[in-house]
């Protein structure tokens, strides 16, 4: 007879497996699952685990967020660009540029 078993009691079991002394074949034969579903029901909580740990708007912006902070200038220096790093990378815009051309 086949037992069949909700997204949270599958999460149940599969977290039970780091507990059991046996291989794969051996856990699924003591709780009466089959080995394919098994996998299958890991693969799709790993999956389930991935998606809730990404950022939910990842690419869905064409555009950048800047945080301004401010810093106390002990000296003076002329600068040509203002530069701010990012995760991937450097933006240059130059000093000069005026607030009506930044969109």
């Amino acid at each position: 007879m086949k037992t069949y078993r909700t997204a949270a009691q599958w999460l149940e079991l599969l977290q039970q497996r780091s507990n059991f002394k046996g291989t794969n074949v051996e856990f699924c034969q003591h709780h009466n699952v089959s080995i394919t579903t098994y996998y299958k029901q890991r693969a799709l909580q790993a999956e389930n685990q991935q998606k809730t740990t990404l950022p939910t708007r990842a690419t869905s912006s064409r555009f950048i967020q800047l945080k301004q902070t401010t810093t106390e200038v002990c000296e003076y220096t002329h600068q040509n660009a203002l530069q701010y790093d990012t995760r991937t990378g450097q933006l240059m815009l130059p000093a000069n540029l005026a607030t009506t051309d930044i969109r």
